[in-house]
């Protein structure tokens, strides 16, 4: 039998046959070995039993022969036939454990280097899982973190989808600015933010946040949260990446109070620098009084002392013009100077006790008591005075001037000089809001038949007040001709004068068309006062 293949293995370093499965099956079946033994012993005891016949040794001899030749022959086929194949298949037993070996120290270094790369795996894996674990910690506490900010934040959070600019989520001070609850946000959207107006804004700032820019803002806009509720609001968005997307997130913040804190400062600033002027006026009213009165007074006399004696003159230059005919006087004719010479000096006397009343009331500005309650005034003549006063004013503003009285008022208890100078700046106030001379502005006087009051109206075909400042024209320094020299005290004066008389100023007023001014004055307690002609003369417009 031939081995079916042959190799050199490493550590034997000879010569090795390596028996199949077949082969090492073949070599090892009992029944071939006894079969070729026992069939080897039949053919060799047939041979020599012929080869003896033939020759014909002696007993003795014949059995050593045969015993011999026997011998040799069943070494020989044992050798061939069953050692040589055992030491092959030993070899083969051999190269089997070796190879077995071999493959166990190979096993056992790929066993080593996979439980390494198993170990450095899990370890990574550890690594990782540590990290993830913390990186979800991590998360977790900036969503409570974002949550707790986005939840306590004092302003209105809103974040919006950039595709459609639907609402995604509010804050609870969201619900509060916009006075809606958040289901009602999410469902209605940016219109139920605000009115259309603001709408359009907001709107406006999305689209450039969306496709321009990374953020966008709006300073102030107005927003009409509910019928006859305006606040102003400041806009701030920005693109931020949220649960794998972009959208914007919003902040509206109510800036409402922070500006009107803002204008009082302002206004405060303002008054705080006209009241230092003011008091610079007062030291100045203070310090020139003296000289002011001086020539005032020296006014008054000779006014006086001028008026007497062209009484007594006038008659001797009446008879003259009579007998001699008319003549020159102070550039105008004699017939002419005779009709507006006594004014003139009537005019001269009273501008110079109205001087002397204003640096009074100046002095005094401020006073607890600025007249005395038991004095009286004529409200028709307070009138007439301011108009003559303000007449050069009144022709320069106005073509349309209408002077109203009611006749038979009833006087009213204060001070005339005091009332003048309230309907003067009320004149003054009409006659300063015409948009041109081709507006009209009307002064009348009346009786309220309900309560009794003593009325003062002044009526301007002007620009009108605005609705948002008509509730503060009545303070000290508030003003819109700050920068023509308004001072923003004419009215708070009056208004300040006619409440010390125990009235009140009322206004009505309609942008574009004008304003109307109503003065309130208590009659004074006088029997003689009771009666009245209410119908005669009474027109108001």
């Amino acid at each position: 039998m031939k081995p079916d293949s042959v190799k050199y293995t490493g550590p034997l370093k000879q010569k090795v046959v390596v028996l199949d499965d077949r082969n090492r099956t073949f070599v090892l079946s009992p029944l071939r070995l006894m079969f070729t033994l026992a069939l080897c012993i039949f053919i060799v005891e047939t041979l020599v039993m012929s080869v003896l016949e033939q020759l014909e040794p002696p007993k003795g001899v014949e059995t050593l022969l045969d015993s011999s030749i026997l011998t040799i022959i069943l070494f020989a086929i044992l050798y061939y036939d069953l050692f040589k194949p055992l030491v092959v298949l030993i070899n083969d037993y051999k190269l089997k454990e070796i190879q077995l070996k071999i493959h166990q120290e190979h096993l056992e270094q790929k066993v080593q280097e996979r439980t390494a790369e198993l170990n450095s795996a899990y370890l990574d894996l550890k690594a990782k899982n540590e990290e993830t674990f913390k990186a979800r910690e991590a998360l977790r506490e900036s969503e409570d973190r974002f949550r707790q900010l986005f939840e306590q934040s004092d302003d209105a959070i809103v974040l919006i989808s950039p595709s459609d600019n639907a609402i995604i989520d509010v804050n609870p001070t969201a619900e509060r600015v916009f006075r809606k609850q958040r289901t009602e946000l999410l469902a209605d959207g940016l219109s139920a933010i605000c009115d259309p107006e603001g709408y359009k804004k907001i709107a406006s700032a999305l689209d450039q946040i969306t496709h321009d820019t990374f953020s966008g803002m709006i300073e102030k806009f107005e927003c009409r949260l509910a019928p006859g509720e305006v606040r102003i609001l400041s806009f701030h968005g920005k693109k931020i990446p949220l649960q794998g997307s972009e959208v914007i997130y919003t902040t509206f913040r109510d800036i409402t109070m922070r500006l009107h804190l803002e204008e009082q400062a302002m206004e405060f600033q303002a008054r705080l620098i006209q009241a230092n002027r003011m008091t610079s006026l007062g030291t100045m009213v203070s310090s020139v009084a003296h000289e002011i009165n001086n020539p005032n007074n020296f006014l008054l006399m000779n006014a006086g002392i001028i008026k007497r004696a062209w009484e007594d003159i006038a008659p001797v230059i009446e008879e003259h013009f009579r007998s001699k005919g008319d003549f020159s006087v102070a550039q105008s004719m004699w017939s002419e100077a005779r009709t507006f010479m006594p004014d003139a000096f009537e005019g001269i006397q009273q501008g110079a006790l109205r001087i002397s009343d204003i640096v009074g009331a100046l002095k005094e500005y401020g006073r607890e008591d600025r007249f005395k309650r038991e004095s009286v005034a004529d409200v028709n003549a307070v009138v007439q005075l301011s108009v003559s006063i303000l007449s050069q004013l009144i022709s320069k503003s106005t073509r349309k001037f209408k002077l109203e009285l009611l006749e038979g008022l009833p006087k009213v208890r204060g001070s005339a000089r005091q009332l003048e100078q309230v309907v003067i700046n009320l004149i003054q106030n009409a006659l300063l809001a015409l948009p041109d001379p081709g507006h009209g502005v009307s002064v009348g006087t009346a009786l309220d038949p309900d309560s009794g009051h003593v009325l003062i109206r002044v009526t301007d075909e002007g620009s009108g007040i605005a609705p948002e400042i008509a509730a503060r024209i009545m303070e000290p320094f508030f003003t819109t001709r700050l920068e023509r020299g308004g001072t923003g005290l004419g009215l708070a004066i009056s208004s300040t004068i006619v409440k010390e008389h125990g009235g009140s100023i009322e206004f009505s007023s309609e942008p574009g068309k004008g304003t109307i001014f109503t003065v309130r004055l208590c009659r004074a307690a006088s029997a003689e006062n009771d009666t009245l002609n209410h119908e005669e003369n009474h027109v108001f417009n």
